[in-house]
């Protein structure tokens, strides 16, 4: 009888427990849907876009015996794909529309001294190595200057009312 009781007792801290608990509805569900919100594929897009930044910094500043490898040491035009070209992109990793928004961006940016400027009558960018003389100070200005999820949204609210 005392098995029976101790059953009894067990059931019943049980059913204690039932009534307090407070499982997580839809909990698959909802994750997914947070996953999925456009706050946070808009931030992964302005991330990807930081990235490919940081990445074109260290190969615009790369130095080998003959100095700059990856830009003309006179002019500072960028001689490598770029992640916001035109032809560039897809060698980042990007798509077509991020790199029109991330082009976008860029040259909404250029009445500071921004660190990318476009040439508009050579057609092309060159790397700010007056401002921005190193690696590392290129580096702060991105730092000090990311890219945000407004001026993403910005710009591509711009473009997409184009076409």
């Amino acid at each position: 009888m005392t098995a029976n009781t101790n059953g009894v007792l067990h059931t019943l801290s049980r059913k204690e427990a039932l009534s307090h608990a407070d499982p997580p509805r839809h909990s698959a569900l909802r994750a997914a849907a947070e996953s999925l919100s456009l706050r946070n594929v808009d931030q992964s897009v302005v991330e990807l876009f930081m990235e490919a930044l940081s990445r074109l910094v260290d190969l615009c500043y790369e130095v080998d015996a003959a100095g700059l490898c990856n830009v003309d040491a006179i002019t500072n035009r960028i001689l490598i794909p770029l992640p916001f070209g035109k032809s560039g992109h897809a060698k980042w990793g990007l798509r077509t529309q991020e790199s029109n928004i991330l082009r976008a961006i860029l040259k909404a940016r250029q009445g500071q001294p921004g660190l990318f400027l476009y040439d508009t009558s050579r057609r092309s960018w060159h790397i700010n190595r007056y401002d921005y003389e190193s690696r590392q100070v290129a580096m702060s200005y991105l730092a000090r200057y990311p890219i945000t999820v407004a001026e993403f949204r910005a710009a591509r609210s711009k473009l997409v009312g184009k076409s």
